[in-house]
C-alpha cells in the first residue's frame, strides 16, 4: 500500500472561533463550495475543531477509490482566528491531490472574504 499525501493551509480571520464555524456549518456558499462534505465537530473538542469526511461518490478513481479527510482547527489569537485546513488521505500524483492542491487556497480566501466582508470571491474560468 502507497503513503498517502496530505495538504495543509492557514489562513488568519478577523473573527471568533464560533463564527468560523457557524459559516462552515451552515452558510449555502460555503456549502456550494464544499459540495459532498459532511461536517461533524470532533467530540473532545467541538468548539474549536470541526472535522468531516469528503467523499468523492462521482469519481472515487480521482483519489485511487478512497475517501480523504479534511479536518479544519481553529485556534483564538486575541481578535484574530487561526484556521488550520489540513487535507489528509490523498492520493499521491492522483488529479484529486491536483485539483485540491490548487483549489484550497481558492476557497479559503474566498471563505475569509466572507467573513469578514459577509461577501464570498466569485472567481469566474481559469
Amino acid at each position: 500500500m502507497s503513503a498517502k499525501a496530505s495538504l495543509s493551509f492557514d489562513i488568519y480571520l478577523r473573527a471568533t472561533p464560533q463564527q468560523i464555524r457557524a459559516v462552515l456549518a451552515g452558510t449555502p456558499p460555503v456549502a456550494r463550495w464544499l459540495a459532498g462534505v459532511q461536517f461533524q465537530p470532533d467530540r473532545e473538542e467541538a468548539s474549536r475543531r470541526l472535522t468531516c469526511e469528503w467523499l468523492q461518490t462521482d469519481h472515487l478513481d480521482t483519489n485511487g477509490g478512497s475517501q480523504s479527510v479534511v479536518r479544519f482547527e481553529s485556534v483564538a489569537m486575541g481578535q484574530v482566528t487561526r484556521l488550520r485546513v489540513t487535507h489528509k488521505n490523498l492520493a499521491p500524483g492522483g488529479g484529486f491531490l491536483n485539483l485540491v492542491a490548487s483549489g484550497w487556497p481558492m476557497i479559503l480566501s474566498s471563505l475569509k472574504s466572507l467573513i469578514e466582508t459577509g461577501t464570498p470571491l466569485e472567481f469566474g474560468p481559469v
